[in-house]
């Protein structure tokens, strides 16, 4: 069978920038990385990758101006909607599935990781036209441990073991699917990947990069502007 082309008039991407920034102490996605807010370099992979026709973004109803502003400063073209999100990243991410079409792809990336690359794009919706779900992710290298009260308890077998990190690639019409099956059930999931298990469906793993980190603390701040 002819694998399908990746002309980008069906592959679109959402981009949550929703987070609360509890742990970081403020909304990270808008903290400065080199005098540009890291939303920017967040956005800057689907604007400029040529097989991405749009992307929404999902963000805090106080900065809807705001990232509408950072688009216009930026002269980014691609914007189908910017959105407001919901209590959980779950609930964001379902609203920016409101603005996109039936059919095609999209990909699901957090805002914090602003040092993705739109090679990644390309090469995982290249990767979703013969997987329905697809997700970049990285081998645990580090010793893993199971704790109580700040005690080891338990080394974990670290064997298989993968960190997932976005963008998430999916058939539009499957992840709408995943999404009603579990608000039927009550499920809360941390991320796309969770939803389509939930299907009996086993999303393929690309390997990712060690630099495509998620930013947390301010101490991530520093290491983006290193690394950019």
């Amino acid at each position: 069978m002819k694998t399908p082309s990746l002309h980008h008039s069906i592959n679109f991407g959402v981009i949550v920038a929703a987070g609360r920034g509890r742990r970081f102490g403020g909304l990270k996605q808008f903290a400065p990385i080199k005098k540009k807010p890291l939303l920017f370099y967040s956005l800057k992979p689907f604007e400029i990758c040529p097989i991405v026709a749009g992307y929404v973004v999902v963000t805090n109803q106080s900065k809807l101006n705001k990232v509408r502003q950072l688009l216009k400063t930026y002269r980014f073209k691609k914007a189908l909607a910017i959105v407001r999100g919901g209590r959980q990243r779950m609930d964001s991410v379902e609203q920016g599935l409101l603005s996109l079409p039936e059919d095609g792809y999209v990909a699901i990336h957090d805002a914090a990781r602003p040092l993705l690359k739109s090679k990644m794009l390309t090469t995982g919706f290249r990767a979703v036209r013969k997987y329905p779900a697809v997700a970049f992710g990285v081998p645990v290298i580090d010793t893993l441990k199971e704790t109580i009260k700040d005690r080891i308890v338990k080394t974990v077998d670290r064997a298989g073991l993968v960190a997932i990190q976005t963008p998430q690639f999916f058939l539009l019409s499957l992840l709408r699917r995943a999404y009603a099956q579990a608000r039927n059930q009550g499920l809360c999931a941390t991320d796309e990947c969770q939803l389509i298990e939930n299907l009996n469906i086993s999303p393929k793993v690309l390997l990712g990069s060690s630099l495509n980190l998620k930013v947390t603390t301010s101490q991530d701040i520093r290491i983006c502007e290193a690394l950019l």
